[in-house]
């Protein structure tokens, strides 16, 4: 008796719609709703279909979806910027039209704006149809299979309803009314409910006044919602005169300053207030102009919690932030953290290629130069330096005036970020920044070791280290081109060893145009290095430290540095910033033991090799 009333029902309602009367079909994904015993699902998509035209849209009852997902709650809180208004999205709604073979993707953009796209289809053309045994809504169904980029797409539909529409637009469609969709076997959308509705008089489609192709449309919907931060702008960095004022009070944010000789470039940026809930990455273009050389490049944070900051250094000089003494009897200022300095931390570092952009007139029978490169990096891990009020460098090396150009620019994502309250502690940095200022080269690593003190606020659950390493000294016998152990320890046990170690440069063969050739047909720029390749990034590693209690703890980095031969020596570049989610207590366990200060791995260390040799000589 029910299936005679439903097919009654179907019958009026495939009649009712041949006589001008709209239908409204209702989808949602297997298993969220539609089932007996199942629940209903929060976000469905609805087909509208008035004569030869059809509407489709979205809809979410959130208040249904906070219900099913109260965790969801937190997550859209934290989305949220500071000051309580809601992100916009993206508003979308498609629309077909079977009288003209078009369909139509239409977008009400956060700031109130409507773009839209015309796309042509055929009915049948390339599908292969057979027959089906499932019945969707009292209706049997045909499915009609296409390929669509290397997918398998397939339509449940049926051509007893008396109207036609789909909830997946393309170019090929059956001819019918299409009621579950699948790709690659998974099932995508299926039909819930069929019911007539009314609708205003007049055509369901608008009339749209800013039409863009298909890509344009795609690629504006997908990035509404980020936020885009320039840094700098084709900014010069090269030998000149500073333009720094005197203290660090004078410094101000509508200014891209040149410092340490014209290869440090800084701004203050003003960035999101908040960085929760956004993966944020980092893209740097640089090209030569008068510089044909490799060149290490950087682009930093400077935090200024602290008493002195990389700022102290940059505007008052080296001698103004703290200094790390090496057992080779020098110093090395603002390198390592300490309780009143933070040193400045690396979004990401890279190696200049040999005169890409400015050079690009040298020729080698089939290459085809590169213009610029891009260097574009994750830098997440480092959101909490990320939001607000924020000063931000980038430095090459070199010894030319107008020796490169460099843009930087910050993407911020939503939908993404870390999960709970996140810390970044700045731990040390090598890199000599302020070579032009008087910063020397951290060549110390061959008899000792990098040693560091640092105070852990809070507790740090899942703490790494993200370290950063690349090997110095340009010669057949330098770190550069021979690979060296790095080993780092944390509170005097060793957590990691390895070896950083670059084999790949080769790939980078047209971005180099004014590297050297050799006799033997290999470039300089295909060298394997410590790490680093002209023309490329060098990307952190991340080394595991476990829970982390807060608390004083060591750090220390040994590496067997090569012996200087002549005028020529070899130095290490290393940074490294500890991340974590602080959390007011830690799991049940064994922690590391916190030491009071970085002597202790020094001394240690030494006696456990006076006892090898002991046991040695025995």
């Amino acid at each position: 008796m029910k299936k005679i009333l439903l097919t009654a029902l179907l019958g009026l309602l495939g009649a009712g719609a041949m006589a001008g009367e709209a239908v409204k079909v209702t989808y949602a994904a297997p298993g969220q709703g539609g089932r007996p015993g199942g629940r209903m699902s929060a976000f469905r998509t609805v087909l509208t279909i008035d004569g030869d035209q059809c509407r489709i849209s979205r809809e979410i009852d959130t208040a249904l979806m906070l219900k099913q997902n109260p965790e969801w709650a937190a997550r859209l809180k934290e989305m949220r910027p500071r000051g309580g208004e809601q992100r916009r999205g993206v508003s979308e709604t498609q629309y077909i039209d079977y009288g003209t073979h078009k369909y139509y993707s239409v977008a009400e953009m956060p700031d109130g704006t409507v773009i839209a796209t015309e796309e042509p289809f055929v009915l049948d053309s390339a599908l292969t149809i057979e027959p089906s045994d499932t019945v969707i809504c009292g209706y049997k169904c045909k499915v009609a299979t296409t390929v669509i980029k290397s997918n398998t797409i397939k339509y449940w539909f049926t051509d007893q309803a008396g109207v036609q529409g789909t909830i997946q637009p393309a170019a090929d469609l059956p001819k019918g009314l299409v009621l579950m969709t699948s790709r690659n076997g998974r099932i995508g959308l299926k039909a819930q409910s069929i019911e007539k509705i009314n609708v205003p008089n007049g055509p369901m489609i608008p009339t749209f006044t800013t039409l863009v192709d298909a890509p344009m449309y795609r690629y504006r919907i997908n990035n509404a919602g980020v936020i885009t931060v320039p840094v700098f702008d084709n900014e010069y960095i090269g030998i000149t005169t500073g333009n720094a004022p005197g203290t660090i009070d004078s410094l101000r944010s509508d200014t891209v300053y040149r410092l340490s000789g014209g290869t440090v470039i800084l701004r203050k940026v003003k960035l999101p207030e908040t960085s929760k809930g956004w993966d944020i990455f980092a893209q740097v273009v640089q090209k030569a102009d008068q510089d044909a050389y490799d060149r290490i490049g950087s682009v930093f944070v400077i935090p200024t919690g602290k008493e002195k900051s990389f700022l102290d250094a940059l505007v008052n000089g080296l001698n103004t932030v703290p200094a790390f003494e090496s057992h080779n009897g020098k110093q090395y200022p603002g390198i390592i953290a300490t309780d009143t300095y933070d040193t400045p931390v690396e979004l990401l570092r890279f190696a200049t290629p040999f005169g890409v952009g400015g050079y690009n007139s040298h020729q080698v029978p089939g290459q085809v130069w590169a213009d610029s490169v891009i260097y574009h990096q994750d830098v997440t891990h480092l959101a909490p330096l990320l939001e607000g009020e924020v000063w931000i460098g980038a430095y090459i090396g070199n010894w030319t005036e107008k020796a490169h150009k460099l843009s930087l620019t910050l993407k911020y994502h939503p939908g993404g970020g870390q999960k709970g309250q996140r810390a970044v502690i700045p731990v040390f940095n090598s890199l000599n920044l302020m070579e032009q200022g008087g910063q020397d080269y951290p060549s110390f690593m061959g008899d000792d070791s990098l040693r560091v003190t640092v105070n852990v606020p809070q507790n740090l659950k899942g703490a790494q280290l993200v370290y950063l390493t690349t090997g110095h000294g340009g010669w057949g016998g330098g770190d550069e081109f021979n690979q060296k152990e790095n080993t780092v320890y944390l509170d005097g046990e060793k957590v990691f060893n390895f070896i950083p170690w670059r084999e790949d440069c080769a790939s980078y063969r047209r971005r180099n145009p004014a590297s050297g050739n050799f006799s033997n047909g290999l470039s300089s720029s295909d060298l394997s290095r410590s790490n680093w390749c002209p023309g490329m990034v060098t990307n952190p590693v991340y080394i595991p430290l476990d829970d982390l209690p807060k608390g004083v703890h060591s750090i220390a980095v040994t590496i067997p540095q090569g012996k200087p031969e002549g005028s020529s020596f070899s130095y290490w570049c290393l940074s490294g910033a500890i991340v974590g989610e602080q959390v007011d207590k830690l799991p049940a366990g064994e922690k590391p033991m916190a030491m009071s200060d970085a002597k202790a791995h020094k001394d240690k260390h030494a006696k456990k090799a006076g006892k090898a040799r002991k046991s040695k000589k025995r």
